[in-house]
């Protein structure tokens, strides 16, 4: 991330004084709106101008010269979200060279991915054609990893794909606690072929990550505090990432799985005002009733994984459905990136297991847009909001249901993808070779 920053920060510049194409005027007429702000509208029309929405409901006029795109028996849907992804920071994981997803060290909170992001990632159109249109790009490694972006997946640049640049400080609570096997937190042995450390040794060693992770904060807010007081000797780059985080202006997204880890997060937050979220989870419904009353929101990890060892066989897929009851707020995640496509499948998931389908709805769009404050922007079918939907066949939670037109900022995607372009080549390959 670092070799890149000052040349785009220059190709930044550039691009910002170039002219922006307008979207045309669209209305999508005759189809059930799902609007998530409301109860669907039947035989609805939305309105796209300018890039966002003007006008929903069941009696609104078609502008003169729209274009006109007719959904009868079909639904519209706002885009979904993935709230933790790394769409965009690497392409094939097997080789070095398309990885930009992590730093050196402990602690980079100075490296942003909005700098990395790759906007012409073959796996964006793929995730795209399966309604999503906005995601967390977040980095990983250390303990303090970076600050992850939010992205549209339409754009030349990252800054065109940018919805909010600098979006979330993302951290990584020490595993406080092991399981049999190493399940909760991968800390079961030595890590990474390293010798097994006693169980005195692993209590030593967390013991001494939170120590470190809470002294790195108390520098931050010491730096913070110079600089309001205008006393600081020099600037430091990594610190003044820290600023913001540290005065509550951006929110922090701690990973933290066990009932300890989520715990020992909120203690940190309560100790230096964090705005927290809390990321992962996998035990988070240990902790439910903490998290509903201290309104504290989790971007749950992948529910397309395995249970660890010990918990029972539906403990993932039923954990949304355990926090919905306790009045928690959460989004769904992939926390990958060829991925990222599957992520109405986790919602599908854990409607089997009891979530209502609507408040899975909510969990794909409109939750995850608050969590990670673009609510205002997305996340609904509203007059005012960004034009990020699509109209669809059926349910984004009915495996059968086809994705028939995707728009972004209120332009209509295309649907060609790496694996369309592969189907019609090797669909025309002659007879006999």
């Amino acid at each position: 991330m670092r070799a890149g920053t000052r040349i785009l920060g220059v190709v930044a510049a550039v691009v910002a004084v170039a002219p922006v194409a307008t979207a045309q005027t669209i209305a999508i007429t005759g189809g059930t709106v799902v609007t998530l702000a409301g109860p669907p509208i039947a035989n609805g029309t939305v309105v796209i101008e300018g890039g966002k929405i003007v006008a929903v409901g069941a009696a609104v006029a078609v502008p003169a010269g729209a274009r006109i795109i007719d959904a009868r028996g079909k639904f519209v849907y706002p885009g979904l979200i993935d709230a933790r992804t790394q769409l965009g920071l690497t392409e094939i994981g097997s080789v070095a060279g398309g990885n930009d997803m992590s730093e050196l060290g402990d602690f980079n909170p100075a490296m942003a991915t909005v700098v990395a992001v790759n906007p012409h990632s073959e796996l964006i159109p793929v995730t795209r054609v399966e309604g999503v249109t906005t995601v967390l790009s977040a980095p990983g490694g250390g303990r303090v990893a970076g600050t992850a972006t939010v992205i549209d997946l339409d754009g030349w640049t990252p800054r065109d794909m940018a919805r909010v640049p600098l979006a979330a400080l993302i951290v990584t609570y020490p595993t406080l606690e092991r399981t049999p096997g190493g399940g909760l937190g991968g800390f079961g042995g030595g890590g990474r072929g390293g010798p097994a450390l006693s169980d005195e040794e692993f209590s030593r060693r967390a013991e001494r990550q939170v120590r470190e992770l809470v002294e790195y904060f108390e520098r931050a807010r010491s730096y913070a505090d110079r600089k309001a007081r205008g006393t600081l000797p020099a600037l430091d780059r990594q610190l003044e990432a820290m600023v913001a985080p540290i005065r509550g202006a951006m929110p922090v997204l701690v990973s933290a799985d066990g009932p300890k880890e989520i715990l020992g997060a909120i203690a940190l937050a309560d100790r230096f005002g964090l705005k927290l979220i809390i990321s992962g989870g996998r035990h988070a419904w240990r902790v439910a009733d903490t998290l509903g009353a201290r309104k504290i929101p989790v971007i749950l990890g992948p529910i397309l994984s395995s249970p660890g060892r010990d918990d029972p066989f539906d403990a993932l897929y039923a954990q949304p459905r355990v926090l919905a009851r306790a009045g928690v707020k959460f989004a769904f995640s992939t926390d990958g990136a060829s991925d990222v496509r599957d992520l109405p499948y986790h919602a599908q998931l854990a409607v089997a297991h009891g979530l209502a389908a609507d408040t899975a709805l909510l969990a794909l769009s409109r939750w995850p847009a608050e969590i990670l404050g673009v609510g205002s922007e997305v996340g609904t079918i509203e007059p005012g909001k960004v034009a990020n939907l699509f109209v669809a066949s059926g349910s984004p939670l009915d495996v059968r249901t086809i994705i028939e037109q995707v728009f972004i900022r209120g332009l209509p995607m295309d649907g060609s993808t790496r694996h369309t372009r592969l189907y019609q080549e090797f669909r025309g390959r002659p007879r006999g070779r």
